[in-house]
C-alpha cells in the first residue's frame, strides 16, 4: 500500500467577524410540511447531496414496501423523485441500512442497497449516479450482488488507495460478513478471507474509525442475537490489507445484544470514543486513550432504564462546542442526551416530548443541516408509523461546517479527520465516515459548534497523509477544503 508523507499547506483566510450567543432551541416537527413523513416499515436513513446543488438529499430504506428518494429543494421542502430516479430505486423488497458513496470518484454519490428478505434472501444492489437525479443499476457488472441477509453496508477506503471499498454486515446463522475491495474499474473483489474480517456472528452494523491515530480505518462490528447477545468485534487495520481482532485487549468486546454503534470525540481530546446501543443489556460508552485502548464510562450517561436501544447518533445540537447524543428506542421512548462539555450526558427529551416518539419503534436516526443554516436538524425513522424530521433553528453564527474533497484520497474524503484549533489549542475534531449508528448515514459534512466571537485554524488530515491547514477562519460559514496534490496548495471555497 502506498503511503504519502504528511505535508502542510497553509492559507490565511480573513472573514468578517460574526457574533451571537449559543442557546438551545425547541425542535419543531416539520415532517408533513416538508414532505418526508414516510409511513412505511422504516429501517434506514441515508443523507447525501446527490445532485451537487449544495443541499443534502434523503433516502429511506423500508423493510417491506417501496423505498423513497427525496430531493431537497432548499426551501424547507423535499420532492419525492423515486419514480423518476431510475428503475429499481424504489426497490419494494426488504431493504435495511443502505448507504451512499462515490465509488468511482466522479463527484456524484452512488447508492448501495443492503437487502434482507422474508421468505428468501434478496440480493444487494448497487446504483451508479448518472447525475441530475438519475441512477442506473450496475450490480451485476460491479460484482456486489451479495445474497445474504445484509443488515447494513458501509463505504470505506480501508487500504488508502484513493477508492472506496464496501463492507457488508450480515445477519443470521453462518452468514459471514463480507469486504469488497474496489478494483478501480467499476468492479469489486471479495477480499474477506484475505483481510480477516469475516465475522461469523449475527452482525447488525459495521462502523469504521481510526481508533489509534495511525491514519488507517479500523472496523467495529456490532453483534447480537436473542436472548443474551454475543461479543462485538474490533478489527485493527494492519496497513497491509489485513486486520487483527483486538476486541478484548482494546476493551470493547461488549457482550450484550447490540444493534448500533457510533464513534465520536465526546470530550474534545482528539481521539474517537465509542457508544454502543444495546437492545438487551446496558448501553456502553467507551473512552479512547488515543492509542485504541478503551475504558468503560457508561455511568457518564444518566438514564432510568436499560435495553431497547437501537439508533444512536452524535451531533452538537446547541452549537456549544461539544457533541450531544440522540438515541432511538425500540420500545419505550427516544432520548436526547446533552453533553455538559466534559463528556457527561443528561437526557432532556422530557422537556421536548415530541423528540421521544413514545410508543413508536424507532430504527435509524441521523443529524443533518437540511436548510444550511448552521444547526443540526434531526431525522428519525419509525417502524409502521410516520418518520419524523425535526427542524433545529438556533439563529446564531456559532458554527462552522466543513466539506472535505479528496483528490489523491477518495473523492468523498471518507476517513479524513478534521480538527479545529484556537490559539494553538485543539477545540474539536470530527471524522468523515459513511454508515453510523443503526442503519444510518449522516452527511459527510463536518459540523462544529464554535464561538462566533473568535477565529480558528482548521486542519484536515486526508487518508493519503496529506494535511491541509487553513488559518484565521471565522464562524457562520460552510467551508470547502480540496485536498492538494504534491506541489499544490490547498484550495478553499
Amino acid at each position: 500500500m502506498m503511503r504519502w508523507p504528511v505535508r502542510s499547506f497553509v492559507l490565511f483566510v480573513v472573514m468578517a467577524l460574526l457574533a451571537g450567543p449559543a442557546f438551545a432551541q425547541e425542535f419543531v416537527d416539520i415532517s408533513k410540511t416538508s414532505g418526508v413523513a414516510d409511513d412505511g416499515l422504516g429501517k434506514g436513513v441515508a443523507f447525501a447531496d446527490i445532485d451537487n446543488d449544495g443541499y443534502v438529499d434523503l433516502y429511506i430504506s423500508n423493510k417491506g414496501g417501496a423505498n423513497k428518494l427525496f430531493r431537497n429543494s432548499g426551501n424547507g421542502l423535499f420532492e419525492d423523485i423515486t419514480a423518476t430516479a431510475g428503475a429499481g430505486i424504489d426497490d419494494p423488497g426488504f431493504s435495511m441500512g443502505s448507504v451512499f458513496g462515490d465509488y468511482d470518484n466522479d463527484g456524484l454519490p452512488d447508492l448501495y442497497l443492503a437487502k434482507g428478505g422474508r421468505y428468501e434472501i434478496e440480493a444487494n444492489r448497487l446504483f451508479h449516479n448518472l447525475g441530475n437525479g438519475k441512477f442506473e443499476d450496475v450490480t451485476e457488472k460491479a460484482g456486489v450482488g451479495l445474497k445474504l441477509f445484509t443488515y447494513s453496508a458501509s463505504f470505506v477506503d480501508y487500504d488508502n488507495d484513493g477508492r472506496l471499498d464496501l463492507y457488508c454486515a450480515n445477519y443470521g446463522p453462518g452468514a459471514k460478513n463480507v469486504l469488497y475491495r474496489n478494483n478501480g474499474d467499476g468492479t469489486f473483489t471479495d477480499v474477506t478471507d484475505l483481510a480477516g474480517v469475516g465475522d461469523l456472528s449475527w452482525s447488525w452494523m459495521g462502523v469504521w474509525a481510526d481508533v489509534n491515530g495511525d491514519n488507517l480505518q479500523d472496523l467495529y462490528v456490532v453483534n447480537g442475537r436473542y436472548p443474551t447477545g454475543e461479543p462485538n468485534s474490533l478489527f485493527l487495520n494492519n496497513g497491509d490489507g489485513t486486520f487483527k481482532d483486538v476486541s478484548r485487549e482494546a476493551g470493547v468486546a461488549d457482550p450484550n445484544w447490540g444493534l448500533g454503534a457510533a464513534f465520536a470525540d465526546i470530550d474534545n481530546d482528539g481521539d474517537l470514543d465509542l457508544f454502543v446501543s444495546n437492545y438487551v443489556g446496558e448501553n456502553g460508552l467507551y473512552l479512547n486513550d488515543g492509542k485504541g485502548v478503551f475504558t468503560v464510562a457508561s455511568d457518564r450517561i444518566k438514564k432510568d432504564h436499560k435495553g431497547w436501544g437501537k439508533g444512536p447518533v452524535f451531533g452538537d445540537i446547541d452549537n456549544d462546542g461539544d457533541l450531544d447524543l440522540y438515541e432511538g428506542d425500540c420500545k419505550l421512548a427516544n432520548q436526547m442526551y446533552v453533553n455538559d462539555g466534559k463528556g457527561y450526558f443528561t437526557d432532556i427529551a422530557g422537556e421536548q416530548p415530541q423528540l421521544q416518539c413514545s410508543t413508536v419503534r424507532t430504527k435509524g436516526t441521523a443529524f443533518a443541516d437540511v436548510d444550511n443554516d448552521g444547526d443540526l436538524d434531526l431525522y428519525v425513522v419509525n417502524w409502521g408509523a410516520p418518520n419524523k424530521l425535526y427542524l433545529n433553528d438556533q439563529n446564531d453564527n456559532n458554527w462552522l461546517e466543513v466539506n472535505a474533497i479528496g483528490s489523491v484520497s477518495n473523492r468523498d474524503a471518507v476517513g479524513t479527520r478534521i480538527r479545529v484549533y484556537q490559539a494553538g489549542k485543539l477545540v474539536a475534531e470530527r471524522a468523515v465516515a459513511t454508515a453510523t449508528g443503526f442503519c444510518a448515514q449522516n452527511p459527510l459534512t463536518a459540523h462544529f459548534g464554535l464561538d462566533a466571537g473568535a477565529t480558528y485554524d482548521v486542519v484536515a488530515l486526508f487518508p493519503s497523509g496529506i494535511e491541509a491547514s487553513i488559518e484565521g477562519v471565522s464562524t457562520g460559514q460552510i467551508l470547502k477544503i480540496v485536498e492538494p496534490t504534491l506541489g499544490q496548495v490547498a484550495s478553499i471555497k
